[in-house]
């Protein structure tokens, strides 16, 4: 990284909207680089509407599934503890293969990996799954399409879904929506981001917008908003460099 990009972000305001508990590391990044970050917390991750008790019924029964797939980071959260005790528990002869959509999704499982989709995408994990027959446990969020599911179905296998956690919307207040529009930048971290901010503001938007990856600037752009730049790969690190770049350009 050259000296110059890292300065592109150094005191520009630069609005994040992801559930302040899910903000630290991105704060963290952006402001070991100068910028002011402003919270417009447009998104939460809450448990499902049972709080998580089918969830945890399913992920109790893990070995029993020859595959289990996760397409989020926030899914990966929730399944690592029943991963990690059931290794622990050393008792089941056989043990699933798991899958994941994204690398970030990869890492938060905490255990071997045999199938990370990248670019981190639902259609890219179809496309490499291998054929059925056989069992999958696929561990989403509520708003998660069934494409997934009819894909694998489709190769044979038979799939049982699961809701891992909620995303909710929450509706900014009037003087955190003014200080967003007054912003230099506004990352774009995911599909319901997008939708989130239209819901709150319409098209309307900081200059520069950086989105974290192709479906995310597609679900943006069907909306109305304009987005400026989209990351090389669909990680924090390289959305925030998307946006850096943007700004020295």
């Amino acid at each position: 990284m050259n000296h110059s990009m890292s300065d592109a972000l150094d005191g520009r305001s630069v609005v994040i909207t992801r559930s302040a508990s899910q903000n630290a590391s991105l704060r963290m990044l952006l402001e070991a680089r100068g910028a002011s970050v402003v919270e417009v917390p447009l998104i939460s991750i809450e448990e499902p509407e049972d709080d998580g008790r089918e969830r945890d019924e399913m992920l109790q029964r893990l070995h029993e599934f020859d595959w289990v797939v996760v397409t989020s980071a926030n899914g990966a959260e929730r399944v690592a503890p029943f991963v990690t005790a059931a290794l622990a528990a050393g008792d089941n002869d056989r043990f699933p293969q798991f899958a994941a959509v994204g690398e970030s999704t990869a890492r938060s499982l905490q255990t071997t990996v045999r199938i990370v989709a990248e670019p981190a995408r639902s259609s890219v994990l179809a496309d490499e799954f291998p054929d059925g027959p056989g069992t999958v446990l696929l561990v989403q969020g509520n708003l998660a399409d069934n494409g997934l599911a009819l894909s694998l179905g489709a190769k044979g296998w038979d799939v049982t879904g699961v809701v891992a956690y909620r995303t909710v919307q929450l509706r900014p207040t009037a003087g955190m929506m003014e200080t967003a529009l007054r912003s230099d930048v506004l990352l774009l971290a995911s599909g319901s981001a997008a939708s989130a901010w239209f819901d709150a503001f319409g098209p309307a938007t900081p200059p520069v917008v950086a989105s974290i990856g192709p479906s995310t600037t597609n679900v943006a752009e069907r909306l109305g908003i304009t987005v400026t730049v989209t990351a090389a790969e669909q990680s924090l690190g390289a959305l925030i460099e998307a946006a850096a770049n943007s700004i020295g350009a």
